[in-house]
């Protein structure tokens, strides 16, 4: 059986550890933390700070077929680059594509660099689009109506153009020279600009040729994903970010079947081939709801973050509820069918088991 150890705790590790659970891969968790949120969704947690005892990271790596990092601080990424070649296994991460599509600022002017086609950073007039200058946060992101408002954002803030339209992610795997491209989700944002849920879409075949285009000017060796909107006046590309993403990954693999953290095992083994538009082959719901004086709330998952623990709650055909304990449950429902009724007969039984567990 493979193994790989995840560095990070939270909504990234989730994700992998999820992909991992359904393609037979064990995994190992190192987080500093005692509990971290996601202890009972992986197979054993060592608890420890790399940064401060990297014998123990190295000892691991010799019984682990890969490690990705699952996080966004900025120390133990650096200390992880440093650390990489005394590693005993690969360390799936492009930390000179990261590096790019951290900084917000810099990536929009590697995106103009090379034509590709973004929202306006000097609008003429509100409504603007303002944004966090670094990493995959959505805190402090809004929209601006009124012109005096812009006295009061931070100099290192992004402010651009606000440009109407869904918003669409695609992700892309690379060893450098070539690169898989996975399936179009469509990403629904709640009031604080947060991700709620996700839905499969056919992909627009101008958004898979910019999403290659940006991934092969990188030379990309790892996973990156690459948001947009698709505006009246077509495509916007808004931000990339070369890690592994959370909740889109697990649409594209009940949607399509492809298992992202699979293909990004095989850049390993050098087996990545250009490869075709993948097709939507059944439906899938993925989103979180909250529980509130007895009701259920579409929220962002950010508010998972906050919780104390992240489990399996209910797993049946079709059907998986993860539940987050925290100062409200909050629930995650992946539902998925061959066709939108039998997805939504599925969403009617997690909202009925969701209900009586609130009521005990």
């Amino acid at each position: 059986m493979k193994t790989i150890c995840l560095i990070g705790g939270k909504l990234q590790g989730f994700e992998v550890a999820y992909l991992a659970r359904k393609s037979g891969i064990q995994v190992h968790l190192i987080d500093r933390k005692n509990k971290p949120l996601i202890r009972n969704s992986v197979d054993k947690h060592f608890c420890f700070d790399i940064t401060e005892k990297p014998e123990r990271l190295i000892e691991l790596s010799r019984h682990s077929n890969a490690i990705i990092p699952t996080n966004e601080n900025p120390g133990t990424l650096l200390f992880l680059k440093k650390i990489e070649p005394e590693l005993h296994c690969p360390l799936l991460f492009d930390f000179a594509a990261y590096d790019t599509s951290m900084h917000k600022k810099r990536s929009r002017e590697y995106f103009k660099s090379i034509d590709i086609p973004i929202p306006s950073d000097k609008p003429q007039s509100p409504p603007y689009f303002v944004k966090p200058p670094c990493m995959s946060s959505s805190r402090g992101a809004r929209i601006i109506d009124n012109e005096s408002e812009l006295a009061d954002i931070d100099d290192s803030m992004v402010i651009e153009e606000y440009v109407p339209g869904p918003v669409v992610s695609l992700e892309v795997v690379g060893d450098g020279n070539n690169f898989m491209i996975g399936q179009q989700t469509q990403v629904h944002i709640d009031q604080e600009h947060d991700c709620h849920r996700v839905t499969p879409m056919e992909t627009d075949v101008n958004f898979r040729e910019i999403t290659h285009l940006l991934a092969s000017n990188l030379c990309l060796k790892g996973i990156m994903d690459v948001e947009a909107i698709l505006s009246p006046e077509g495509i916007r590309v808004i931000e990339i970010d070369a890690r592994f993403p959370s909740q889109t990954p697990t649409v594209v693999y009940h949607s399509s079947g492809v298992n992202l953290l699979e293909w990004l095992m095989e850049t390993i083994a050098g087996n990545i081939r250009e490869n075709k538009p993948l097709p939507v082959g059944k439906q899938c719901n993925y989103e979180h709801l909250m529980a509130s004086d007895g009701k259920l709330i579409p929220v962002g998952e950010h508010v998972l973050s906050g919780g104390d623990d992240y489990r399996l709650f209910h797993e049946s055909n079709g059907l998986e509820i993860f539940k987050c304990w925290g100062k409200r449950p909050t629930y995650t429902l992946i539902c998925s069918g061959t066709t939108q009724h039998e997805m939504c007969d599925k969403r009617k039984k997690a909202i009925q088991l969701i209900k009586s567990d609130m009521k005990q």
